[in-house]
């Protein structure tokens, strides 16, 4: 049986099992004629859930329990909160295993394995989330050795570690893989040589959790053959909490593969729903095709893609892989007059050589004046020139920022978030605004 041909029968299976017991999917499909629904290529007849529907009441997401060992609770993992609650994402324990095999496939495509030693420097948070957890899990299932560099939170007993003790522990269990956030890992290695140590077997970066610009890869490589390891993969990846694992890349440039097309359908579709051709950018949609715990069908994921269906001309593998990626939808607001996209503002100053880090800050002129003016001012680390980076910014956004340069550790000092704030509107919040 062909992958498409697993998928269909799999999505068949799904589509029952949602009709029977899934509280939203009972009241959403109301009306569809599921019968018709026989195989991906039908998807286009049930509608699209937004991150919106999903956040609102989360808890109507997750499959009905009925007893069987399919559906009995595992583990619960939250979303990371940026946009909205963190929301709860159910794990079965058949969830939990499925979770295992596709860690298991991500490490075949990326090419790690069981003689690594593997530093998870995902930080703890509050809420149990899929990152720093699922790397130890990923290491449970290989036979790697694990490591947690313990960043983070830990608002009760204070477990977690600063900065310079995380550096300290990479030099003391050469590790061979750097996992977590790439803006945390680079501060890492700059700390582990700025206290003298060296990482001399670290081979691999696997990254996720934010955009790598050509110049923070370049900066990553160059302060990692400062620290010893001259010769090292930088292996990203396209995670999102509600998926529990990542699309990842066979070599550098090849896409982010679906790991696990048999209990994942990945697609980009346009306005109305439908897939969009290919080469063409569209919304990328995640359905889950073998899920007893929470169970999300056509679900929008926020990102701007363009999708593969065919075989990798790198690996050859099958099941779909985002071959491009056009940043994620965006909040518009005022700024200066001008209705601006916060997503097309982070991606023009990250495109600038030579800006290695950034930030952007709305605050008021005057902040004793609610109503008083405002202004953009674009903070940065690395060696572009200001004008470089404004002049990008005002062709972006047809703002024109100020710009401040300034470190890494003044940038994100709280290195316990799981991932940088990008942007802050410091404005008291008006309606006018948005």
């Amino acid at each position: 049986m062909d992958c498409r041909q697993v998928q269909d029968a799999a999505l068949r299976s799904t589509v029952a099992r949602l009709a029977a017991a899934h509280p939203f999917y009972r009241e959403h499909w109301a009306g569809v004629d599921l019968a018709a629904v026989r195989g991906i290529d039908d998807l286009p007849l049930l509608p699209l859930t937004t991150k919106a529907m999903f956040t609102a009441e989360p808890e109507r997401f997750r499959l009905e329990p009925d007893g069987s060992p399919e559906r009995q609770l595992w583990d619960i993992a939250y979303t990371s909160g940026s946009t909205s609650a963190p929301a709860p994402i159910y794990q079965s324990a058949y969830d939990f295993h499925a979770i295992l095999a596709a860690q298991v496939r991500m490490a075949e495509i990326r090419g790690m394995h069981g003689e690594d030693r593997i530093a998870n420097l995902y930080p703890l948070t509050p809420q149990p989330h899929g990152a720093w957890t699922r790397a130890n899990h990923a290491a449970a299932v290989l036979g790697a050795t694990v490591v947690c560099g313990m960043s983070g939170t830990s608002p009760w007993f204070g477990v977690t570690r600063r900065l310079p003790e995380v550096a300290d522990l990479l030099v003391a269990t050469r590790p061979t893989v750097l996992w977590g956030v790439p803006s945390y890992v680079r501060r890492v290695v700059d700390e582990v040589t700025r206290r003298g140590g060296t990482l001399p077997d670290v081979r691999m970066l696997a990254i996720s959790g934010e955009a790598v610009t050509p110049a923070m890869a370049a900066q990553l490589a160059q302060l990692l053959a400062a620290a010893g390891a001259p010769d090292v993969v930088i292996s990203n990846s396209l995670g999102a909490s509600e998926l529990q694992y990542g699309l990842v890349e066979c070599v550098a440039g090849a896409g982010f593969h679906n790991p696990v097309p048999e209990l994942l359908h990945i697609d980009a579709v346009d306005d109305d729903g439908l897939p969009v051709p290919p080469g063409t950018a569209g919304a990328l949609t995640m359905t889950h095709l073998d899920r007893h715990g929470t169970v999300l069908v056509r679900y929008l994921l926020g990102d701007r893609v363009e999708v593969a269906h065919d075989a990798c001309p790198h690996c050859g593998r099958l099941g779909g892989r985002v071959v491009a990626h056009h940043g994620r939808s965006g909040r518009s607001l005022k700024i200066k007059g001008q209705l601006v996209d916060t997503t097309v503002l982070e991606a023009a100053i990250a495109a600038v050589p030579g800006v290695a880090d950034h930030r952007a800050v709305v605050r008021l002129l005057d902040p004793a004046d609610p109503l008083s003016g405002d202004e953009l001012v674009v903070q940065v680390c690395g060696s572009s020139p200001p004008d470089r980076v404004a002049a990008a910014v005002k062709l972006a956004t047809r703002v024109t920022p100020a710009v401040e340069f300034t470190t890494a550790d003044a940038l994100f000092p709280a290195d316990e978030r799981m991932k940088p704030r990008r942007f802050v509107d410091e404005r008291p919040a008006l309606e006018s605004r948005t």
